[in-house]
């Protein structure tokens, strides 16, 4: 490393005189930019090159999130082949000439023929001719794949103890993320500088097939679908409307691997990136790592953006799109774009609207239950901002009445018709937002990305907040008259047949993956030494302080050393398997008032305070949760017993509620998600009378009266109950506070006994299917295994690591890597929540319809018969032990830890023990872990997909299938049923 020792003034901006943040005597030898009373300590440094750095010191845990941010995106594509930013990212993944590869020379020869193929096989229009070069680039592409070691990449960096390895690609930045151990920061440089030094289009062919993938699973998403025509007609001659991040499809049947490369070395320069670290980090050591591993890299010329400019919208522009999901509108404004005085109101402004708790929206529409949904939100872009609207409508409710009653509310601060406080409390509640971010390396490292590409000076985004709170509620009300008018794009999404456009399957052999060799690069850097870190795990009794409130209720302390935020949690074990009308009352309160407070006051007097309330049921637990400042902590709590000991009944408002919650259970039943992961999993695990099933009917619905459940509510903190609370008091004076106003009857009332529901025995293979609309189809593999074993914890989590989960596991390597025959694919091993309930294994396939039969059998080989690797076990064992290493269980998650334990039936950090199994853990007891475990097992087959493009005679392959209605799997009736589906 070249030691650099010439000690540089720091720039700082705002009124700070030393060197670095006030109270601290430390120096640093880099020139860097800092703001004073940045919560974020943000330093900013330039290399000679143009790389940026942006650094954020977070000493909670080892470790620290990094981002490697290129500014540009979606909107830099060429107008010929969109989706280039996007497949680009996907292939950052795959090496370089110095790893990945077993034979540089003989795989890049093919490599150039592969790409010239591509070329010969774009401007070819003859259909018969484009199929034979396709067969060449199919042939010749396992003919390269040979020489390929697969994902070496993320073996490297999974063996550091990565987390969340990922990348995203949007309209103007492509941010490539890991969250890694403090310890492995220059290992972690070594490959990232490897990587983007250069572009290897390797498995280009079988991550295409990836790519078209991930655009089926859009076309499914009637969200997606709305959105892109909102921004297509608020920018028809900017990239932001007339691009796509995913592309067209006829594009992505014509890549190009010379123009990728071209984008690569155009967009790819150390002047057009950045690199942003938050976490337990060393700045000038940092540096240090990033000049050896970065300076080298030539400065580039990047070609200015052209922005198109928009004419402006003179009457509103009403769209239509249809697809099978519930109805919704969205309503869009087109407005000046990052750092302008205008995105800054906007953001005040979104919050006046929609704070989720006290915004016009919030309290006009939402809580008077005039729809099922609403809310506004600000999209800040470089060139443009964007402002939306959206809602659901309640039943019998068309959208254009929706959108107008959303547009309604903006024209009362047109009108300035809010609060006068308003703007002050909803600034505040901005910096309680941004609090909360800062306590995380995810949400620092966020904001850096969004301030690097959007070109914003740190002084700015620091003290917007500060130039926010100067704001007058004038100016809102001036700038809501000249930027909100009949300037708007609304989209209705209406029930009906998707218009959906797919990519159909190309021929792809597969591909042979090498598991076992390593390239001369992984050997070199492996050999690089770094310390290992002692794990920090928790010890119950003395990182929870644990007293009495009263004789019969438990309070629970965990200190926040961090800030002047407090939680408080009343948790009472019980849910709606105990009580019904005790969870239908839990959602009822936060619609009612008392007879001297309505709703509406609550709220906004919790707002001015910066406090909010929330209330929720599950199904074996019930929390009344308060957040927000300390120094408020008792007043909200007098507010809130208030209400709950006077609420007063309203039979319309709950009229209304079942109203909703019926709307709500129709709009389940027209949810992908919602069927798949939900109803069939439930009916899968549990049989027809499962939790969701077991629930209260229409006419159970509309006999109960307001004056039952209101006093339910009254009697809630009558049962037994816990109170946890974190902030910055000690136990004494937060009971305090609390024991003013949280009085409490003794003794307490036990529970009602839950319902009890029988998990199926899974001895033979079943298939249920579900008729569903869609372009994919999706598929779950479900057994049962053993009641919980603490013993196969340890054995669960390698066994995930290696074979299921991560880019780098075995069943991702076969099924997409190999075999192109998937977009998304894992396996796992689960461990319940509670000690009486199962571990099950899972695998998922989520894949184009014609592909399934092929996806299934390979997953059912693996499911059968578990590849061995031994370097990449070892790997996977490296990486789990560095993550328990390293992960610090902090704030209010110790105690969560402690109630998981609890329901385990434990009284110590699981991690512990844990760590010390897989340290002794070799592949033999892993492989007899599955044999034992998971090999032979019987399946319950999950499917979703459009009954007239599934194969059923394969579906019958694999077991009997049961055809399950959506009532059957909701247990009420659909509304409206749907024409028979007739696709074209």
């Amino acid at each position: 490393m070249r030691q650099i020792s010439k000690l540089i003034t720091v720039l700082v901006i705002g009124a700070v005189s030393a060197c670095a943040p006030k109270n601290t005597e430390q120096t640093y030898r880099y020139e860097y930019e800092t703001i004073a009373n940045d919560p974020l300590e943000a330093k900013i440094y330039t290399l000679d090159n143009g790389l940026k750095i942006y650094l954020s010191v977070n000493k909670d845990e080892p470790r620290v999130v990094t981002q490697i941010a290129v500014r540009t995106g979606s909107k830099q594509d060429p107008a010929d082949a969109t989706g280039l930013a996007h497949y680009l990212e996907h292939m950052l993944f795959k090496g370089t000439s110095k790893f990945g590869t077993k034979d540089w020379e003989a795989e890049s020869a093919l490599l150039t023929r592969i790409s010239n193929l591509y070329e010969d096989h774009r401007n070819t229009t003859d259909a018969d001719e484009r199929r034979r070069i396709y067969l060449q680039i199919d042939s010749l592409s396992g003919q390269a794949a040979k020489f390929a070691i697969a994902n070496e990449y993320d073996k490297m960096i999974g063996s550091l103890g990565a987390k969340g390895t990922n990348a995203y690609t949007w309209y103007e930045q492509t941010v490539y993320i890991n969250d890694i151990p403090a310890n492995e920061l220059e290992k972690w440089a070594k490959i990232e500088s490897e990587r983007f030094s250069e572009l290897v289009l390797r498995l280009f062919h079988t991550e295409l097939e990836a790519v078209y993938e991930e655009f089926n699973r859009t076309q499914d998403s009637d969200q997606r679908q709305a959105y892109y025509k909102m921004m297509e007609k608020l920018f028809p001659t900017h990239q932001y409307g007339t691009q796509t991040t995913i592309g067209t499809s006829e594009h992505l049947k014509n890549p190009s691997m010379e123009k990728i490369h071209a984008y690569f070395k155009e967009r790819y320069q150390p002047n057009n990136m950045a690199i942003i670290l938050s976490g337990d980090i060393d700045p000038d050591k940092t540096v240090d790592v990033i000049k050896k591993y970065f300076g080298d890299y030539k400065k580039g010329e990047i070609a200015p953006f052209k922005v198109a400019r928009e004419t402006p919208i003179s009457a509103p522009i009403v769209e239509e799109v249809s697809g099978v999901e519930a109805e919704f509108v969205m309503v869009g404004y087109r407005l000046p774009g990052a750092g302008t005085p205008e995105a800054m109101k906007l953001e005040v402004m979104d919050g006046i609207l929609s704070n989720g708790k006290a915004g016009l929206i919030d309290l006009n529409l939402v809580q008077k239950q005039k729809v099922i949904r609403g809310n506004s939100s600000t999209s800040v872009f470089t060139d443009y901002s964007v402002f939306s609207l959206s809602g659901s409508p309640r039943s019998g409710q068309d959208l254009d009445s929706v959108a107008a009653m959303l547009r309604g509310q903006i024209d009362y601060i047109k009108r300035g018709e809010f609060e006068d406080w308003m703007v002050e409390a909803v600034v505040n509640d901005l910096k309680l937002s941004a609090l909360r971010q800062s306590e995380t390396n995810w949400g620092r490292a966020s904001k850096m990305v969004d301030a690097f590409v959007y070109g914003r000076n740190w002084k700015d985004v620091a003290g917007e907040l500060d130039a926010m709170s100067k704001l007058t509620k004038q100016e809102i009300v001036d700038f809501a008259n000249q930027w909100f008018g009949d300037n708007y794009v609304q989209v209705n999404k209406n029930a009906g047949e998707s218009n959906a456009v797919k990519v159909e399957k190309p021929t792809i052999t597969p591909v042979e993956i090498d598991r076992e060799s390593q390239s001369a690069f992984f050997l070199a850097w492996d050999s690089l030494e770094s310390d290992r870190l002692e794990p920090v795990f928790i010890d119950y009794k003395k990182d929870i302080a644990q007293s009495k409130f009263s004789d019969e209720i438990d309070f629970f302390h965990v200190p926040n050393k961090s800030n002047q935020l407090f939680s408080l949690y009343y948790i009472l074990d019980m849910g709606s398997d105990h009580d019904q009308l005790m969870k239908l009352a839990v959602d009822y309160l936060p619609y009612l008032g008392t007879a001297t407070m309505s709703p509406e006051e609550l709220q906004k007097e919790l707002f001015k305070l910066g406090v909010k309330f929330d209330v929720s049921s599950g199904r074996e637990r019930s929390y009344v949760v308060l957040r927000g400042l300390n120094e408020n902590l008792e007043e909200g709590v007098k507010l809130f017993e208030q209400v709950l000991a006077n609420v007063t009944p309203d039979q319309q408002v709950l009229d209304d509620m079942v109203d909703g919650i019926l709307k709500k259970r129709q709009d389940a039943m027209k949810s992908k998600g919602q069927i798949m992961f939900n109803a069939m999993s439930q009916y899968a695990q549990f049989g027809p009378k499962n939790p969701l099933t077991n629930q209260l009917s229409e006419a159970q619905l509309r006999a109960v009266k307001a004056e039952e459940l209101t006093q339910k509510i009254k009697e809630l903190t009558s049962y037994k109950h816990t109170i946890f609370y974190y902030g910055p008091d000690n136990s004494k004076e937060a009971i305090a506070k609390i024991k003013n106003h949280h009085r409490v009857s003794s003794p307490l009332k036990n529970y009602p006994e839950p319902v009890k529901y029988e998990e199926l025995e899974m001895a033979e293979n079943k298939v249920y299917f579900t008729n569903f609309d869609m372009v994919q189809s999706e598929m779950m593999l479900l057994s049962k295994g053993s009641e919980f074993n603490v013993d196969f914890m340890p054995q669960a989590g390698l066994f995930n690591e290696y074979f299921g989960s991560g880019l780098s596991s075995i069943v991702f390597q076969e099924i997409r890597e190999s075999k192109a025959l998937a977009y998304s694919a894992y396996s796992t091993f689960s461990s319940p929540a509670k000690k009486d309930k199962s571990h099950y294994i899972r695998a998922y396939i989520g894949a184009q319809v014609d592909k399934l039969p092929e996806a299934a059998d390979a997953m059912l080989e693996l499911m059968n018969n578990m590849p061995r690797a031994d370097i990449q076990f070892e790997g996977a064992r490296d990486a789990a032990l560095k993550q328990i290493e390293t992960n610090r269980t902090t704030r209010e998650s110790v105690f969560w830890s402690y109630i998981a334990a609890k329901d385990r039936g434990l009284d110590y950090d699981i991690q512990k023990t844990n760590y010390e199994a897989i340290q002794k853990m070799t592949f033999d007891d892993l492989q007899s872990f599955f044999d034992n475990q998971i090999k032979g097992k019987a399946f319950t087959y999950t499917v979703i997909g459009n009954e007239q493009m599934v194969d059923m005679e394969v579906l019958n392959q694999l077991g009997p299938v049961q055809k399950l209605t959506l009532e059957e799997l909701f247990g009420y009736p659909q509304a409206d049923k749907p024409e028979p589906l007739v696709k074209k």
